[in-house]
């Protein structure tokens, strides 16, 4: 089976269709490790297209304000103002789509969350070793599959050592003997400097994860945010992939 894993969209639907239209062909489960909306100008089709491709998705932390569940004062001013104008946009079965996702999935081979395991409300960010370690001390699958920094990388936990793996370029081989935290960056805004759409695919048959970058209308994304009257930084910011 293919599993393609997904996340941050963050209402880029250019970003989204060039990414569907990237899909390996077949039947293949897809899962979002949330934040369908915020940032971007298209959040009720983003939800949709999520909806109709029958994505298993949590609920991440820009889901989760503009539907008031998460406190926006620790949001930066750009972010704060994207959740309150996607708040007035939001469709009735938007609201109602988002409010109804859960904060973490558990599929037979792996578990998903938006920022932390081990504190899946909060939406914490993983950067280092110990934010990591936290939640494989939680972790009962082989892999937990996360998102929120928009920043892909996959930390690597065998033998008693922790690894951290940034070259993503080859397939990553899961090993029986290791355990994973996989970030699977962004969809909609990347931030490791390369601006092309993120995501990843799940071999199981194989054992192997693999990350695929899509190239997509970055400039017409651009303009839309711009055009909707969006803080112009949120466009400028996809043109570096920050």
């Amino acid at each position: 089976m293919m599993y393609i894993i997904l996340s941050d969209i963050h209402s880029n639907l250019q970003a989204f269709e060039a990414v569907v239209r990237s899909f390996p062909e077949g039947d293949n489960p897809i899962i979002c490790a949330g934040d369908i909306v915020g940032y971007g100008a298209d959040p009720n089709p983003c939800i949709k297209q999520v909806r109709a491709l029958g994505a298993v998705t949590v609920l991440g932390n820009h889901d989760a304000a503009v539907i008031d569940k998460t406190d926006i004062t620790y949001f930066n001013e750009y972010a704060a103002e994207a959740v309150l104008w996607t708040r007035e946009r939001l469709n009735r079965s938007g609201a109602d789509y988002l409010n109804a996702l859960p904060f973490v999935h558990d599929e037979k081979l792996f578990t998903m969350v938006h920022g932390t395991l081990h504190d899946p409300e909060e939406f914490l960010y993983m950067f280092s070793g110990a934010d990591a370690m936290a939640t494989f001390d939680v972790l009962k699958k082989q892999i937990c599959f996360v998102g929120h920094s928009h920043v892909p990388c996959v930390f690597i936990l065998k033998g008693g050592k922790l690894y951290l793996e940034r070259s993503l370029s080859k397939k990553i081989r899961v090993e029986e003997d290791a355990r994973y935290v996989i970030n699977v960056g962004s969809v909609g805004q990347p931030r490791d400097g390369d601006s092309r759409a993120c995501y990843c695919v799940y071999d199981t048959d194989n054992a192997e994860i693999e990350f695929r970058r899509i190239e997509y209308d970055v400039e017409g994304a651009r303009d839309r945010i711009i055009k909707a009257g969006l803080p112009a930084v949120l466009g400028d910011r996809l043109l570096y992939g920050q």
